[in-house]
């Protein structure tokens, strides 16, 4: 139960820094404002949350089960973040190139940490 309140608040925190970050570079003139960064990141936050709790309840007994759970959870994640990318270019096709853009980086960042905190987690048992 505590090592699911840490990668909650990982999360958590991860998804802090994206906006920060995003927020410095919107004001230091380095990027131009996503329209979605905002949706985007709760977007990447809420599934990577929904896809920690599916992952958590697969049997630790049988690492094939996680695994598969694991590779389905990633395609899926990767078609529905396409659908994603697809109703952005279509609401805001102006701001396409920078709304695709934050959402790959961050996709990339919130996948890197779900991997490496089941890595280490796995590793340790």
């Amino acid at each position: 139960m505590i090592s699911t309140y840490r990668f909650l608040v990982g999360l958590i925190g991860l998804a802090a820094v994206v906006i920060s970050a995003t927020l410095f570079l919107v004001k230091s003139g380095a990027i131009t404002s996503p329209s979605f960064g905002n949706a985007t990141t709760m977007v990447l936050t809420l599934s990577t949350a929904i896809i920690f709790f599916f992952l958590q309840r697969t049997n630790p007994g049988q690492p094939l089960d996680f695994v598969r759970n694991f590779m389905l959870t990633l395609v899926l994640k990767i078609i529905l973040g396409g659908c994603y990318v697809l109703v952005i270019l279509r609401l805001d096709p102006a701001g396409a190139n920078t709304n695709v853009a934050f959402f790959i980086v961050s996709y990339i960042l919130f996948t890197a940490y779900e991997i490496a905190w089941f890595a280490i987690q796995k590793n340790a048992e």
